[in-house]
């Protein structure tokens, strides 16, 4: 039996990241160790393809063979072209496509990811959004703005918190503003403002179950409540409202797990977004719960 185990083929993990020393991807990094199985990390930024009329292959010039048995997208990293971002995504859907079990999947990375696309599908799932206007007319805007008296400008691909303001319809340089914006980015997405008490919730799905949650508040004078931001988080208690729109947003993009933004208005949860390559050090820190250890769970439970 000794000889067996010593014999018997080491699982092959790759985990997809941009960072080293990223806490979350370390950490994946380490729970993966943890069960004697090899853990790679993969930017995807340096993986080649190789195809013709009769082979098609993915080769890294540093692991040489990659003969994985599942990959762990910890984030694919901020891509400055749309060639780039694509390639990265077939990337992983060559991997789907030969049945290696990949989390997140790629669609839901791309469906979280995707602000408006996201909204579309949560409008679909019956579930409670701050309204919003996307649009490329600058009239359409002011008009917007007038309507909604204040709202939030974001990108629609966008992460951490940047890029993201807050407009006053009785601001003097609104137009200016929105002219910028619409030049810069072609499209304004323009998301009613949500009075809050100045943070927002995080909560964190894997699989079927909200394992937990934190209240990430912001800094004094800003309305960005997220911890790469300068917010702080702060333990958050599951209520049956919290975890029901938490798992049902997460299972409206296709994600396995992710980190489920809620905000406390006037009249009740409004959901903000889905991120399905969320950070798990917030809630480490806040609650104490590892959440990668139960993500990696559900990992091996893919590999056949």
């Amino acid at each position: 039996m000794q000889n067996q185990n010593q014999n018997a083929k080491k699982a092959n993990i790759g985990i997809v990241l941009t960072d080293s020393e990223d806490w979350t991807a370390c950490t994946y990094l380490k729970n993966i160790r943890k069960r004697a199985a090899n853990a790679l990390p993969i930017t995807l930024s340096t993986l080649n393809a190789s195809i013709s009329a009769s082979e098609f292959s993915i080769f890294d010039t540093d692991l040489k063979d990659l003969n994985l048995d599942a990959i762990l997208v910890r984030d694919v990293g901020i891509s400055f072209s749309l060639e780039q971002i694509s390639f990265k995504f077939d990337l992983l859907r060559h991997f789907e496509h030969t049945n290696i079990p990949v989390l997140n999947s790629s669609t839901a990375i791309q469906n979280a990811a995707n602000k408006f696309f996201s909204f579309f599908l949560f409008k679909q799932a019956h579930l409670p959004i701050p309204r919003t206007v996307v649009t490329s007319e600058s009239e359409v805007a002011m008009n917007t703005l007038t309507e909604f008296e204040t709202a939030i400008a974001k990108p629609i691909f966008g992460s951490q918190g940047k890029g993201i303001y807050k407009l006053e319809a009785s601001q003097p340089d609104l137009k200016q503003k929105l002219a910028t914006l619409l030049r810069d980015r072609g499209v304004l997405y323009l998301q009613e403002f949500v009075p809050n008490p100045g943070r927002d919730i995080r909560v964190f799905v894997v699989g079927e179950e909200a394992l937990g949650a934190i209240y990430r508040v912001s800094q004094k004078g800003s309305f960005i409540s997220n911890l790469s931001q300068g917010g702080t988080p702060h333990k958050c208690e599951l209520t049956e409202e919290i975890e029901e729109l938490a798992i049902r947003a997460t299972k409206a993009v296709g994600a396995d797990f992710a980190g489920v933004d809620l905000i406390e208005s006037e009249d009740g949860l409004v959901l903000l977004e889905v991120n399905a390559t969320p950070s798990g050090k917030g809630i480490k820190l806040a609650c104490g719960i590892d959440v990668t250890e139960r993500i990696i769970d559900l990992l091996f439970d893919r590999i056949k």
